[in-house]
C-alpha cells in the first residue's frame, strides 16, 4: 500500500472508531436528552404552527383523494375534542399529534362544506342543441378560432332537462366576436369534460366541476344576431356588470398587446400581463414545457414579486428624490403601500389561479410586515397562504398547480433560511471591490440555486401528473430568468403605466425582443437537450417524497434529516409496477395493446392524440409517439392549462375522425389486430383474447372465443352468452377508461377502472340519463326520413339532407321526437312503428362548416331496448 493510501485508510479507520464509540455510549437517557433538545429547538422556532396547514391538507386529501366523507357532526366533535386535548397537554410531545388530527378533522369539514356549496351540473352526454347564453369570457387562439365561456340562459331543440350552468365552446366560423356581457345564440355540439385516460390519470371533470363548467364543445356555424329581450337583460346584476367591465378591460389590454407585438411573442406577453394564454402557438408551448420554462406562462410568485418589487423600487426612488421627503416621511412604508396597490390591480387583471392567489397572499403579508417593521420573507407566510387557500378552496390541494407552487416556495424559503443563518455567522468585512464582485457572484449563484431547488422540489409532482421532467431546466432558467427579471417584466409594468397615454408601443416592442430571445434559448435547448419521460409514479412514492420535503423545509432542528431516508424510500417505491396488457378509453374506440417489449400497438392507424400521448408518457416512456395525427391539441397542466375545447371536438366526433372497423381492413392494421367482418381480434402478451366491434349485431360473434368482448355501442345486453366479459359504452360510462391484465394463475382478466363506485360528485353525471338528440328534416311526413325512400329503408350518404352551409347532417331521430315539443316546436318524424332510425354513412369531419356529428348518446337508461331498437345503436 502506498503512503497516501495508508494515510487515507488511517483516517477512515479513525472515523469508524469514533462513530462506533459514540454508538456504544448511546443509552436511553442520552436519547431522551437528545430528543428533548430537538423538541426545544422546534418549540423555540414555533414549528407547531405548520401542523395547521398540514392537517387541513391531510383532511382535503382524505375527502377528495380517498372518498372519506364521515357525518359532519363527527368531524366537529373530533376537531373539538382533539383541540381541547391539545390545549390541556401544552407541554407534551403528544400535543403535535392532537393538533394534526384536529386540524385534519377541520380539513374534512372544509372539504365537505365546499362539496355542499358546489352545485355544478355537468351534462350527461354528447348532444346537439340550440343555446342562448351570456358571454362571460372570450379569447382567440393562434388559428383565429374564438373561444367563449357562456352562462346558459336557455336551451331548445331539444330543451335539456339537465342544462349546465356554464359552457365553453370553440367557434371556427368567421363572425363578428360577441362582446363580454352580450348574448350568444347558436347551434352547438356539447359534451361533458373528458374522464381519465387510464386508471389513476387526471380527471378533467374534477377541475371543471369546481370551476362551474358543465360542458365543453364547439359551435356549429356562427352565432345568430338577435337583440336581447327585457327578461334577458334583467338577469345582469350590478356585480356582474362590474365583472364584465373588468373582463372587457382585460381583453382590450390583451388585444392591444398582441396588435403591437404580434406572433407568439404577443401571445406570451399577453399571458404575462393578463393571464390569457390562448394565443400562444403549440410549438412555443412545447419548447417552454420541455425546458422547464413553462412556469413563466402561469402568473405566480416570480411575476408578482418582480412587478411589486419594481413598483416599490421606483416609488421609493421617486420619493427619495424629493428634497426632505426621506427625512420627514416613512418612504419605505409608503412605497410598500403603493406596491400592494399595484399587486392588487395585477391580481384583478390576471385572474384567480391558485399560484397567483398564493403569491398575492404571501406578497400582501410581506408588505404588511414591512409596515409593522417585521421580517418579510418567512415560512410562516407560506403557511398562512396555505391555510387561507385550503379553507376557501380545499379541492386545490389535489391540483398540480397547488402542489408545485407550494413545494417550490417552501423549498426555496426553507433552504435560503438555512443559508442566511449560516451567512450571518460569517465575516462581514470586505473591500468595496470585493463586495461588488461578491454581490454579482451571489446573484448568479442564488439564481442557479433557486432553479435547482425549485426544480428538485417540483420534480416529483411533474413526474406524477405529467410523466415528464426537464433535466436541463437549470440551464434554461439560468439563461432565461435574468431576461425576465431585468428586461421583460419591468417593461411590462412600464407598458401598463404608459398604455392609457398611448405610449406603450415602445416598451411592448422592446418586451417582444426579450421574449424572442427567450424563445431562441428554449428552442435551442429543446432541440439539443429534450426533456425525459418518466412513466407512472406510484401514489405511495409521491406521499413519501412530499413528507420528506415538508420535514426538510419546515423543521428547524436536526429532526429535519429524517427526511433523507424517507425520500430514499420514496425513490425506491417510485415505479408504479408493470404496465397493463390492454388500455381502453371510455369512448370504446381508442384501444391499445402493450407487448412484452413495451411497444404500444393501437387498433387505429390514427389514434386520438389526446389519448395516445397520455398513454405513451405513462406506459411507454421510451417510445416516441409516432402514430399521432397531424392535428394538434394541447394538454397542459392538469392541472394547469389544457386546451380541452379541441379535445372535445375529437371526443364528441370520434367516428368522424376515425372510420369504423369494417371500413379499415387488411394490411393497414398492425398484425396484433385482425379485423374481419367488422370484428377485430387480438391477443395480449398474457394470453387474453380480445375482440372489438362497433356493430351491435356482431355482439354474439365478438363474444365467441374471447376473454374480453368490447362493443362500442350503448347496448342493453350486459353479459355474453359465453364466459367472456362484455364491455359496452354503458359499462364504460360508469367505469371510465380501463386497464386490463391477465391474472397470474389463470387467463381471467384483471380489470382496473378509472371511476370507482359510487362516483364522486364530479362524476355523478355518469349516472344520469343520456340527453336525447334529434334530426329535423323539413317537409317529410311522420314515419319517413326521406321522401325518395320507402318506409324502413336506411338512407345512404347521397340521400342525406344538406345544411345551409353545405355540411352533411348526420344523426338520428328517436321515438320521443314524435311527441309535440315544448314552446310550440314542431313534432319530429320517426321511423317505422315509432322506432328510431339511424343514418348509416361515411362520417363527415366535424370541422366542416355546419356539420353535425353522430350522436353516441342513446335512449335514457330507464327505457328498455328490444331487438328492434338495435337499429338505433348501429
Amino acid at each position: 500500500m502506498s503512503g497516501a493510501g495508508a494515510i487515507v485508510y488511517g483516517h477512515r479507520s479513525q472515523r469508524r472508531s469514533r462513530l462506533l464509540a459514540r454508538l456504544r455510549r448511546l443509552d436511553r437517557a442520552t436519547l431522551e436528552e437528545w430528543w428533548a433538545e430537538q423538541l426545544a429547538t422546534e418549540a423555540a422556532a414555533r414549528s407547531g404552527f405548520f401542523l395547521i396547514p398540514g392537517g387541513l391538507l391531510l383532511g382535503a386529501v382524505l375527502v377528495y383523494g380517498c372518498g372519506f366523507e364521515p357525518p359532519p357532526i363527527l368531524g366537529i366533535l373530533t376537531a373539538g375534542l382533539f383541540g381541547a386535548a391539545a390545549i390541556a397537554l401544552r407541554h407534551s410531545a403528544a400535543r403535535a399529534v392532537l393538533i394534526l388530527v384536529g386540524c385534519a378533522a377541520l380539513g374534512v369539514l372544509s372539504a365537505q362544506l365546499e362539496l355542499a356549496r358546489t352545485a355544478t351540473t355537468i351534462i350527461s352526454g354528447d348532444v346537439t342543441a340550440r343555446l342562448t347564453g351570456r358571454v362571460l369570457w372570450r379569447d382567440s387562439d393562434e388559428r383565429g378560432r374564438i373561444r367563449y365561456r357562456l352562462r346558459v340562459l336557455a336551451t331548445e331543440r331539444p330543451a335539456l332537462k339537465r342544462p349546465p350552468q356554464e359552457v365553453q365552446i370553440t367557434v371556427s366560423s368567421r363572425h363578428a366576436p360577441v362582446a363580454v356581457g352580450e348574448l350568444y345564440r347558436g347551434l352547438m355540439r356539447l359534451g361533458p369534460p373528458s374522464g381519465p385516460a387510464y386508471p389513476g390519470a387526471y380527471d378533467f371533470a374534477f377541475a371543471a366541476y369546481f370551476d362551474g363548467l358543465g360542458a365543453r364543445g364547439f359551435g356549429l356555424g356562427p352565432p345568430d344576431v338577435a337583440a336581447a329581450t327585457a327578461d334577458e337583460r334583467s338577469d345582469v346584476s350590478w356585480l356582474d356588470e362590474q365583472r364584465f367591465r373588468l373582463t372587457r378591460l382585460r381583453l382590450t389590454i390583451s388585444d392591444r398587446i398582441r396588435s403591437v407585438i404580434g406572433g407568439g411573442e404577443g401571445g406570451v406577453a399577453s399571458a404575462l400581463i393578463t393571464g390569457e394564454r390562448s394565443g400562444i402557438p403549440d410549438d412555443v408551448t412545447e419548447w417552454l414545457r420541455s425546458t422547464g420554462l413553462s412556469h413563466v406562462l402561469s402568473i405566480s410568485g416570480l411575476h408578482m414579486a418582480i412587478v411589486a418589487g419594481f413598483a416599490m423600487l421606483v416609488l421609493r426612488g421617486m420619493l427619495a428624490a424629493i428634497p426632505g421627503a426621506a427625512t420627514r416621511f416613512p418612504v419605505k412604508k409608503i412605497a410598500a403601500v403603493g406596491a400592494l396597490v399595484v399587486a392588487t390591480f395585477y391580481l384583478l387583471l390576471a385572474g384567480d389561479e391558485v399560484a397567483l392567489l398564493r403569491s398575492y397572499i404571501m406578497l400582501a403579508i410581506m408588505l404588511v410586515a414591512v409596515l409593522f417593521d417585521r421580517p418579510a420573507i418567512t415560512l410562516r407566510n407560506v403557511g398562512i397562504a396555505a391555510i387561507l387557500i385550503l379553507v376557501t378552496t380545499p379541492h386545490a390541494a389535489l391540483t398540480a398547480s397547488f402542489q408545485m407552487s407550494f413545494s417550490a416556495t417552501a423549498a426555496l424559503v426553507g433552504v435560503f433560511r438555512l443559508i442566511a443563518d449560516h451567512w450571518n455567522k460569517g465575516e462581514a468585512d470586505a473591500s468595496r471591490y470585493r463586495s461588488r464582485l461578491r454581490t454579482a457572484l451571489i446573484f448568479f449563484a442564488g439564481l442557479a440555486a433557486s432553479s435547482l431547488i425549485a426544480g428538485l422540489a417540483t420534480a416529483p409532482y411533474a413526474a406524477f401528473h405529467f410523466q415528464r421532467i426537464a433535466p436541463f431546466g437549470l440551464i434554461a432558467n439560468l439563461l432565461a430568468l435574468p431576461l425576465f427579471s431585468f428586461w421583460i417584466m419591468p417593461l411590462a409594468l412600464i407598458a401598463m403605466v404608459a398604455m392609457p397615454l398611448g405610449l406603450d408601443w415602445l416598451p411592448l416592442t422592446l418586451m417582444g425582443y426579450g421574449l424572442r430571445a427567450v424563445f431562441a434559448i428554449a428552442r435551442a435547448i429543446h432541440e439539443t437537450m429534450p426533456d425525459a419521460p418518466t412513466g407512472r409514479m406510484s401514489v405511495a412514492a409521491l406521499l413519501l417524497l412530499s413528507l420528506a420535503l415538508v420535514l426538510l423545509a419546515f423543521l428547524a432542528s436536526r429532526l429535519r434529516w429524517i427526511a433523507l431516508p424517507i425520500a430514499a424510500l420514496g425513490l425506491l417505491l417510485a415505479p408504479a409496477g408493470p404496465p397493463p396488457e390492454l388500455l381502453l378509453f371510455e369512448d370504446g374506440n381508442e384501444i391499445a395493446l402493450i407487448d412484452a417489449n413495451g411497444q404500444m400497438i393501437h387498433r387505429k392507424d390514427r389514434p386520438s392524440r389526446f389519448v395516445s400521448e397520455q398513454w405513451e408518457r405513462a406506459f411507454a416512456p421510451s417510445i416516441e409517439p409516432a402514430s399521432a395525427p397531424a392535428a394538434s391539441t394541447r394538454t397542459d397542466e392538469p392541472g394547469a392549462d389544457a386546451e380541452e375545447a379541441s379535445v372535445r371536438v375529437a371526443a364528441a366526433a370520434v367516428l368522424a375522425e376515425h372510420p369504423p372497423a369494417r371500413a379499415i381492413r387488411d394490411t393497414r392494421k398492425p398484425s396484433a389486430f385482425r379485423c374481419v367482418d367488422a370484428v377485430c381480434r387480438a391477443t395480449t402478451r398474457g394470453g387474453l383474447r380480445i375482440t372489438w366491434t362497433d356493430d351491435y349485431e356482431k355482439t354474439d360473434a365478438a363474444c365467441q372465443d374471447a376473454d374480453i368482448a368490447i362493443v362500442a355501442r350503448a347496448i342493453r345486453q350486459r353479459r355474453c352468452p359465453t364466459s367472456a366479459r362484455l364491455v359496452t359504452l354503458r359499462t364504460l360510462r360508469r367505469s371510465g377508461s380501463l386497464a386490463i391484465s391477465a391474472t397470474k394463475d389463470s387467463r381471467r382478466p384483471n380489470v382496473s377502472v378509472s371511476i370507482q363506485a359510487p362516483p364522486s360528485a364530479w362524476n355523478r353525471h355518469r349516472l344520469a340519463a343520456w340527453p336525447r338528440s334529434w334530426r329535423r328534416e323539413q317537409g317529410l311526413p311522420a314515419g319517413q326520413t326521406n321522401p325518395s325512400l320507402p318506409r324502413g329503408v336506411k338512407p345512404s350518404l347521397q340521400h342525406m339532407p344538406r345544411t345551409s352551409t353545405g355540411g352533411t347532417v348526420i344523426g338520428r331521430t328517436n321515438e320521443a321526437t314524435t311527441r309535440p315539443q315544448r314552446d310550440g316546436a314542431e313534432a319530429m318524424p320517426a321511423g317505422p312503428a315509432g322506432r328510431a332510425v339511424t343514418t348509416e354513412a361515411t362520417p363527415v369531419s366535424p370541422t366542416q362548416q355546419g356539420a353535425v356529428t353522430p350522436d353516441t348518446s342513446e335512449a335514457p337508461e330507464d327505457q328498455d331496448l328490444d331487438a328492434a331498437d338495435a337499429l338505433d345503436l348501429r
